[in-house]
């Protein structure tokens, strides 16, 4: 009785162990993927770094016409890139 009891608890020790060792691994690789993300460029995305400042600005970004203007902006590329995708679907059937 005594081996079988032993040999659960080091089974339960490995188990663990390899659970523990699965969390850290997982851990890294999340910094490493917000590390490797790409910033937005003002050449490549004005659009983009402008959203950047306002949420930078925080909620005075709300009394900012400029940020009001790319937010607006911001809405119209989102909902007409879906109305796109839609009207393709809607033609196909």
């Amino acid at each position: 009785m005594g081996g079988t009891v032993l040999a659960r608890l080091a089974a339960a020790a490995f188990l663990l162990l390899a659970i523990v060792v699965a969390i850290i691994e997982l851990g890294r690789q999340g910094e490493e993927a917000r590390a490797s993300r790409p910033a937005a460029s003002a050449a490549s995305d004005p659009l983009g770094s402008e959203l950047l400042r306002c949420q930078a600005l925080g909620e005075a970004a709300v009394r900012d016409l400029a940020c009001l203007d790319v937010w607006a902006e911001n809405r119209r590329r989102f909902l007409s890139a879906g109305e796109a995708t839609n009207s393709a679907t809607a033609e196909d059937e």
